[in-house]
């Protein structure tokens, strides 16, 4: 038998594979339970998912992952052919371990549970000692002292509670006025509006663009993502050298974190088991939890809020990142977007799919600051040996804002239309065809669909946030130096030509037209490869008009 095993990594989006060929028998303790459907909103296929018998593992044996029947490993069912292994390779032992990095949308962490990295004993101790009933009253009273002199906050705001090794362990307050603006809509732009049954997500989405920096992890409810148990601040831990590399920074934070959160999903289950006694009899921790419940009334939300608690990065860094690249090329994309119909605010999906990040490329194809799929670039684009014009933003423009208008045209709407741009509008249709409904705020709540999961359901709040977050840039990011729009001429080439020759003729250097046409791949132009004929050739601005002329 043949098993894919992912370890994922809590907090990065970098999973290690384990191929194992199973010569032995299952052990008899064991029974498989129902499969489900993992979907992959980026290729658009899903994938058969079985958990696995619970592995022996020391951080494991006290309720983490599937002793509370999560899936922390999972046996993934692939065609044999996609393994591209011979049998040579696997060896006697039955195992090879590779590394897969997985691209996903920016803003959407692995929302997969993990088996929490080795600790040292010190540490490990020290953490569990951290969710002991007497140390969370501990952290609740420190939190309940300084929320009580911040009653009239406008915005909810992160407290510190407690050191944890190198962590600090943070809640956030949120005042009674802070809890009704949170829960109403409203207008971001001219053309796009927050309704009320989506305020909250877009809420958690604001502060995770706008608030919470990458080295800050949320652990919220992917089921509810506004209700947020903790926040996990290890500014600290990347900022110093004292584990060395990233790879091992994140590997302590996760394993820190994989205790907390099991620690979280077990008075999430006692909450669900004591769900109708008095909220006013429990103790004070669980009472700071169960109100962070208030506004939801499904009985079974504890316990679906414990199987679905996930960590999400923050993203605050990245945004500010993107705002040193986005403005040199937002100028002459809107105009692109408006020639077709789709209204400018959408040119900013750049920023939920990229980050604005110039050389984004995910694993399944996905290229350029749009995250544009081979065959919508095909469709749309140039894409031969040396350029691919998915990975120059102006003209990547093109294709995003022709696949949103055909979204748009079949879904007839533009939430619903900017929610296909991520999960595919064959989905979009079949959920509205069997709901009856076309109001995204509607299905986001009620549809139910293996294939309509986390990143699908928040991709239109996220956008919206951008949007509000990019609004506030000044004052968010007040010490970040807003690029400006870079300025060019384009010629379209009337014959083929080397990047050298066009060089000559139009007086910039080679790298000055690297640096603006960045389609054209830089080892490709190096070693004198043709510019097609119809190619358009972006050049300086200040290029002369009559040297443009004799060029041609």
């Amino acid at each position: 038998m043949v098993f894919l095993l992912f370890y994922p990594n809590l907090l990065s989006n970098r999973l290690t594979l384990v191929i194992r060929i199973s010569r032995r028998q299952p052990r008899p303790d064991w029974s498989p339970p129902e499969k489900t459907q993992n979907h992959d909103v980026k290729t658009g296929t899903y994938a058969t998912l079985w958990p696995l018998p619970p592995p022996r593992h020391p951080d494991l044996a006290a309720g983490t992952g599937l002793a509370q029947g999560l899936t922390d490993l999972v046996a993934l069912e692939l065609p044999l052919m996609m393994l591209k292994l011979k049998s040579s390779t696997i060896g006697a032992t039955g195992i090879l371990i590779a590394s897969v990095s997985l691209a996903l949308p920016a803003g959407l962490a692995l929302a997969m549970d993990s088996a929490a990295p080795r600790l040292d004993d010190k540490t490990r101790k020290e953490v569990r000692e951290s969710t002991s009933k007497d140390r969370m009253l501990e952290d609740n009273n420190q939190f309940e002292q300084q929320a009580s002199t911040m009653a009239n906050a406008e915005d909810c705001l992160p407290l510190f509670v407690r050191q944890l090794a190198q962590l600090r362990v943070l809640y956030m307050h949120c005042s009674p006025e802070a809890l009704r603006a949170d829960s109403k809509g409203r207008k971001v732009t001219e053309n796009f509006s927050v309704p009320d049954e989506l305020a909250r997500r877009f809420n958690f989405w604001r502060r995770v663009y706008g608030l919470w920096a990458k080295d800050q992890y949320v652990l919220h409810s992917s089921e509810y993502p506004e209700v947020i148990l903790e926040i996990i601040d290890a500014s600290k831990v990347y900022k110093s050298d004292f584990l060395g590399r990233e790879a091992q920074a994140e590997s302590y934070v996760s394993g820190i974190g994989a205790i907390r959160r099991a620690s979280y999903r077990q008075m999430l289950m006692d909450l669900h088991r004591d769900r109708k006694k008095d909220v006013k009899t429990l103790s004070p921790v669980m009472q700071r939890i169960a109100r962070l419940f208030e506004h939801i009334q499904d009985p079974m939300k504890y316990a679906k809020a414990a199987r679905t608690l996930r960590f999400q990065r923050g993203q605050r860094d990245f945004i500010a990142a993107g705002l040193q690249t986005g403005p040199k090329y937002l100028d002459a994309i809107e105009p692109i977007f408006a020639g077709q119909g789709v209204p400018k605010e959408l040119s900013r999906l750049a920023y939920i799919e990229s980050s604005f990040n110039l050389v984004a490329v995910s694993k399944v194809g996905a290229s350029g600051v749009y995250q544009i799929m081979p065959e919508t670039g095909r469709q749309y684009l140039r894409m031969v040996p040396g350029i691919d014009e998915r990975n120059e933003p102006v003209k990547a423009a093109t294709a995003a804002a022709k696949l949103l208008k055909m979204n748009y045209d079949i879904l007839g709407s533009w939430p619903l239309a900017i929610t296909a741009y991520n999960h595919g509008v064959g989905g979009l249709k079949r959920a509205v065809r069997a709901t009856g409904r076309n109001d995204l705020g509607w299905l986001v709540q009620n549809y139910t669909n293996p294939q309509f999961q986390f990143a699908s359901k928040n991709f239109f709040c996220g956008f919206l946030a951008i949007l509000a977050t990019l609004q506030e840039s000044e004052k968010l990011f007040p010490d970040v130096a807003v690029a400006k729009p870079v300025e060019f001429r384009t010629v379209k080439l009337t014959q083929a030509q080397s990047l050298q020759t066009a060089s000559k003729a139009h007086g910039a250097t080679v790298d000055d037209l690297l640096a603006l046409n960045r389609d054209i791949q830089r080892a490709y132009a190096k070693s004198g490869g043709t510019l097609p004929r119809g190619y358009v050739l972006k050049i300086p601005a200040a290029t002369p008009v009559q040297m443009v002329e004799a060029a041609h």
